[in-house]
């Protein structure tokens, strides 16, 4: 019947899909020509309508731009065309951002076009259109107003034990358990850990970040409520705004009370450019050293990746300046590299603040965070990894083996999200002066691999047909992605397919020094063994088990 009733039916519906994108761009030009002149509001909503494709009706002025369907690319889109409109940006992270309905949205717009935006810009730290990012681009001055710098070098500095703890992106994957982690530390000294989150208010900001506790486990939600109850304090803010979207009192209270701040909050994004995550991810890292600046001096935890090394040895040397191995970062549009550069460029400020005031500085880069090794439920959905697991238990196909024949033997890089924030907060809160970089990395060259862990889905009872030619079991793990069920294939490994298209290069070990790391570990005395864990059959089979309970598999 099909091709009868594209006979029938074809022409009738390319005409009706060409009036459409006719109306669309006739729409979009007509916004472009009014410019300012039009209600900023008016443009807003138009602008949301035309981007979205909601022909039939304009969205509500209080609707939010990810609950009228769109996701980060529609936003890019949204983004761009409210620039040609109105001259400014607006980046994508301040589009999706929770706290912001199309209203609000307008309300930033109309404020930045009337007064101008006094953030900087990846045009006004870059250049317009620059095709590299430089080190020496990347000065705290062009973020930070002089009166501040000047004063940071004669600042008092904390002197007794850490009471009072900052975090941002608490309600993120790893922030849940970074939380949970400093209310466990501050708990027992009678301490308060203060965390900004996006919201319309704090109650609102506090619900949300509830919201991530109780994903799962009921044992996880009752232990975070039970120290929440005295130690937490929740305000709504946005690291990617003026003044982290605080008011001025609030912004004093923190500057005069935190004794540490530790910040893994970003927009993580794989997909867009380092000019859109420019805004959250590196205006946001200065506003934070603005803060650990003002008042007395404040050690920063800073949540980097593994990325940012590009693998090169020298770049990856935690002794390293990155300043000077890593002076100029290309931009492209390859896999995660504005998400990598934009890190970047956090370690780069940090630097110049180190420099500048001795602030002290603890950097962790991170490579894969796998799930929780005891709360239910607890695993990185969006996450390759758990997109792979997913996608080979679902098709039950794996190949004979993921790796080049001749590549020796393979290992894969992973580590826990309980021991990732155990380690990065024990640690941390040791760094009170100097400047120390750390490779948050599994180094073991234990051969555990892709192919081991597929052994152990396996075992866990999952049916899983191993296909001796990477070629064909390719294709036929395709199909079956492609051929799920909606839900599924969404949480699939469809849009990184491409990184398994053919076999990898074995790497038995991390592929970057960890030496560092891994000594501080140690003599931390973290981890079930009192260093850094290898990955196990019991996580793999809890994977499999997380992944029943949240109706993936």
């Amino acid at each position: 019947m099909r091709p009868r009733l594209k006979d029938r039916y074809g022409p009738r519906l390319e005409q009706l899909y060409a009036e459409l994108a006719d109306r669309e761009t006739s729409e979009l030009d007509e916004l472009r020509r009014a410019g300012r002149e039009q209600p900023v509001l008016t443009a807003v909503l138009r602008a949301a309508q035309a981007v979205l494709g909601r022909s039939s009706s304009a969205p509500s002025p209080d609707a939010h731009f990810t609950d009228l369907g769109g996701d980060s690319l529609s936003a890019l889109t949204f983004s761009n065309l409210l620039k040609e409109i109105f001259e400014v940006d607006v980046p994508v992270g301040v589009v999706i951002s929770a706290a912001n309905t199309l209203r609000r949205l307008a309300g930033i717009i109309e404020a930045d076009v009337k007064s101008g935006s006094r953030q900087p810009t990846f045009a006004t730290v870059h250049g317009a259109g620059a095709t590299r990012a430089r080190a020496a681009d990347l000065k705290l001055a062009k973020f930070i107003d002089a009166e501040t710098l000047a004063a940071a070098a004669a600042l008092p500095r904390r002197d007794g034990p850490i009471r009072t703890v900052l975090l941002t992106g608490a309600n993120g994957y790893l922030g849940r358990f970074l939380c949970l982690e400093w209310l466990e530390r501050l708990a027992p000294v009678g301490g308060r850990l203060i965390c900004i989150v996006r919201g319309r208010d704090a109650e609102a900001a506090r619900a949300r970040l509830e919201e991530a506790f109780d994903s799962g486990d009921a044992e996880l939600l009752r232990h975070f409520r039970e120290l929440a109850a005295e130690h937490l304090e929740v305000v709504a803010g946005d690291v990617g705004e003026p003044d982290l979207g605080l008011d001025q009192p609030t912004w004093r209270r923190l500057a005069d009370t935190v004794d540490l701040i530790s910040h893994p909050a970003a927009l993580v994004n794989h997909v867009l450019p380092y000019d859109q995550l420019f805004g959250p991810n590196v205006v946001g890292t200065a506003e934070l050293i603005r803060l650990a600046l003002t008042s007395r001096i404040k050690p920063v935890t800073y949540l980097s990746t593994v990325a940012v090394t590009e693998g090169d040895a020298a770049i990856a040397d935690e002794d390293a300046d990155i300043r000077v191995t890593s002076p100029v970062r290309e931009l492209g549009d390859g896999y995660a590299n504005g998400y990598a550069v934009s890190k970047w460029a956090g370690e780069v400020l940090l630097r110049e603040a180190f420099d500048l005031c001795g602030l002290p500085v603890a950097v962790f880069r991170s490579d894969m965070i796998l799930a929780h090794s005891r709360y239910r439920g607890q695993l990185n959905v969006p996450d390759m990894f758990t997109r792979l697991l997913v996608s080979l238990i679902a098709t039950g196909v794996a190949p004979k083996s993921f790796y080049r024949p001749d590549s020796g033997p393979a290992h894969y890089d992973g580590l826990p999200a309980d021991f990732t924030a155990e380690s990065i907060t024990a640690i941390g809160s040791e760094v009170c002066q100097g400047y120390r970089t750390f490779n948050v990395l599994n180094p073991h060259a234990d051969g555990v691999s892709l192919d081991v862990i597929v052994d152990w889905l396996i075992e866990a009872g999952n049916t899983i047909t191993r296909i001796d030619d990477y070629a064909e079991w390719f294709t036929r793990f395709e199909q079956g992605i492609r051929a799920l069920p909606e839900k599924q294939r969404q949480h699939s490994l469809l849009p990184l397919l491409a990184a398994f298209a053919q076999p990898a290069e074995a790497v038995d070990g991390a592929g970057v020094p960890a030496d560092r790391f891994r000594a501080a570990v140690q003599a931390a005395k973290i981890g079930p063994d009192k260093d850094i864990p290898h990955i196990t059959a019991d996580l793999i089979h809890k994977y499999a088990a997380d992944l029943r309970q949240l109706r993936l598999i």
